[in-house]
């Protein structure tokens, strides 16, 4: 049986490298490019992001994809991005390019999200759950040698996002918090832990690089703490209030 990732089309972002303007910043440095009119590719502030995509902002009404299972995925798909595929599909499938170059906007290198999505492309080629340069969005699970268990926001098993279980990890991360709401990337390393225990299943190599991308992604790196709010709005596919490049954790 196929190991099934949260975070599975972002582990290979730990090719990225880190970038955050200043402790207690809401945004990285800002932008110089007009959001109404430049080019997908460059990367965006955050209050770019929001003037961009107001869908992922926190309050928006668009309802995420929970077949989604991993977070950035589903937070570009809820800012709209893959609206041309939906209209057009009925199992959600993009291109590697496409994923690559909207990433970007959000931080991550080219390098790092092309070469994931082209990984996960060629494990779900080998399931037969998706074709050759393009990556399945709603079959992560079926991504072979990138997806894992014990997963943050879905149940043992599971293929989608489980409301009792995405609330059950935040639970444990408010009680790890700080009276400031703060997070350590050990605190993020515990829950995921009991997780795995919880259910007899050994963390994967995978599963060790979705808590670096996530304590990066949302500003670890530069502050050594990310703060838990943030967590619970990346886990729901909105716009975190801090961020960070995905990478390699530097706690």
């Amino acid at each position: 049986m196929l190991i099934r990732s949260c975070l599975v089309a972002l582990t290979g972002l730990s090719l990225s490298y880190f970038a955050f303007a200043a402790p207690g910043n809401p945004e990285r440095l800002p932008s110089q490019i007009d959001p109404n009119i430049s080019p997908a590719g460059f990367e965006l502030s955050r209050a770019d992001l929001v003037s961009r995509y107001p869908d992922i902002e926190e309050g928006s009404q668009q309802v995420e994809n929970k077949k989604i299972v991993c977070p950035f995925l589903r937070m570009l798909e809820r800012a709209g991005l893959f609206n041309p595929e939906l209209e057009t599909q009925s199992t959600l499938t993009v291109g590697i390019i496409k994923i690559a170059t909207y990433a970007r906007e959000f931080g991550c290198v080219v390098a790092g999200c092309g070469g994931v999505a082209a990984a996960v492309s060629a494990g779900q080629v080998t399931e037969l759950a998706s074709t050759p340069g393009k990556v399945n969005v709603e079959a992560l699970h079926k991504a072979l040698g990138i997806s894992h268990e014990c997963g943050l926001t879905f149940a043992k098993g599971g293929s989608v996002v489980d409301d009792a279980t995405r609330d059950s990890t935040l639970a444990a991360l408010k009680e790890r918090s700080d009276t400031l709401g703060r997070l350590t990337f050990d605190d993020l390393e515990a829950v995921k832990l009991s997780i795995c225990e919880a259910q007899d299943v050994k963390i994967s190599a995978p599963g060790r690089v979705e808590i670096g991308l996530i304590y990066s992604f949302l500003g670890g790196n530069e502050r050594g703490f990310i703060d838990y709010d943030d967590v619970v709005r990346f886990f729901h596919a909105e716009l975190p209030k801090t961020l960070g490049r995905p990478g390699i954790a530097t706690h």
